[in-house]
């Protein structure tokens, strides 16, 4: 995995997207309406806080592998977990097409 600051992500939680994820009530539903992230795979995800003005304060990183080709897959949204938005998870998203 690519670290994007040098700061080191820490892992805070995994889990799948069809059983939603305890810290945020909708980001299940707007990371499968928005994301091409399989409903029953299993997603890390990882925060990073940064101190430095060159970067965000926080960042979510998301990470799943394929089941198929156990490519790994990941994206992230410049905000801590608990307060990523349905715009965060759509233009991130976007974003990270646009980039590929």
């Amino acid at each position: 995995m690519e670290d994007f600051h040098n700061h080191g992500w820490k892992e805070s939680t995994k889990g799948q997207l069809s059983k939603g994820f305890s810290f945020h009530p909708n980001l299940s539903k707007w990371l499968l309406e928005y994301t091409n992230i399989p409903e029953n795979v299993e997603v890390k995800i990882q925060e990073l806080t940064c101190g430095e003005a060159s970067c965000p304060t926080a960042e979510t990183l998301f990470i799943w592998f394929d089941k198929d080709s156990s490519a790994m897959n990941q994206f992230r949204i410049s905000r801590k977990k608990e307060q990523i938005s349905k715009m965060d998870v759509k233009l991130s998203w976007d974003r990270k097409k646009n980039l590929t």
